[in-house]
C-alpha cells in the first residue's frame, strides 16, 4: 500500500558504486524514517544488479517500505519490487499486479499521457536546482502544482529537495517527495532522513 506521506530515496547504482556502501546508506535511511528506496540501476551487469535488488529488497521488507526498480522490468519482477518506476521518455510497459506503475514526467501533457498509461504516481521534476543534474534548468514548484490539478493520481516532488523545502512541496500538492543526495551524500543518512520524516510530518 502507497504510504500517505512518501519518502523516497532514490539510490543510484552504477559501475562505480561500492555495493556494501550503498547498502550501508539503504539500511541507514530506512532507520530514519525513509519509507520507499528506488534502486536506479545504470550501466551494471545484470548480475550485479540482481544481488543489489535483492538485499535492498530484503532490507525494505524489514522495515516495511516499499521498493521500486528503475528502469528495468525484469529486473523490477526479479526483485518481486513494489514498483517499477519509468523514465518519461520510455515505452509504455504494463507490470504484472499487484506491482505498481510509475514515471518520471516533467510537463502536464506527459503526466496526463502517463495517467493514461495507468501509471499509479508520478515523479515530477526538475522542481529545485539539483546536484544530480546540474545542467537542466528547474521547472519550479509551479510544475508540481499544474500536473497535481492536471491528474488524479499522487504525485512526488523530485530535484533539489531540502527538508526546507518539503513544506513548499506539500502544499503545491505534493504527496510526498524523492530524494537522492539529500540523503546518500549526508554523513549519517538516517540523521539526513529524518529532517525529511520530521518536515513531512508537520
Amino acid at each position: 500500500m502507497m504510504p500517505e506521506r512518501i519518502l523516497m530515496l532514490i539510490l543510484n547504482y552504477a559501475p562505480d558504486t561500492y555495493a556494501a556502501h550503498a547498502l550501508w546508506i539503504a539500511e541507514r535511511a530506512l532507520a530514519g524514517g525513509v519509507n520507499w528506496i528506488t534502486l536506479r540501476v545504470r550501466d551494471m551487469p545484470a548480475r550485479l544488479a540482481l544481488d543489489m535488488g535483492l538485499q535492498l529488497r530484503r532490507l525494505t521488507r524489514e522495515a516495511n517500505a516499499l521498493l521500486g526498480v528503475n528502469p528495468y522490468p525484469a529486473l523490477a519482477e526479479w526483485c518481486e519490487a513494489d514498483a517499477l518506476h519509468l523514465p518519461e521518455a520510455a515505452p509504455p510497459y504494463a507490470p504484472p499486479a499487484p506491482m505498481m506503475l510509475g514515471r518520471s514526467v516533467h510537463s502536464v501533457d506527459a503526466a496526463r499521457r502517463a495517467e493514461a498509461e495507468g501509471c499509479q504516481y508520478l515523479l515530477v521534476g526538475t522542481i529545485y536546482p539539483t546536484q544530480s543534474h546540474p545542467d537542466k534548468t528547474p521547472e519550479g514548484i509551479e510544475l508540481l502544482r499544474a500536473v497535481r490539478e492536471a491528474v488524479s493520481i499522487p504525485v512526488v516532488a523530485v530535484g533539489g529537495i531540502t527538508p526546507e523545502r518539503v513544506p513548499e512541496c506539500l502544499q503545491a500538492g505534493a504527496r510526498g517527495v524523492a530524494v537522492i543526495s539529500g540523503i546518500t551524500e549526508a554523513q549519517d543518512p538516517a540523521e539526513a532522513a529524518q529532517r525529511y520524516y520530521i518536515a513531512l510530518s508537520q
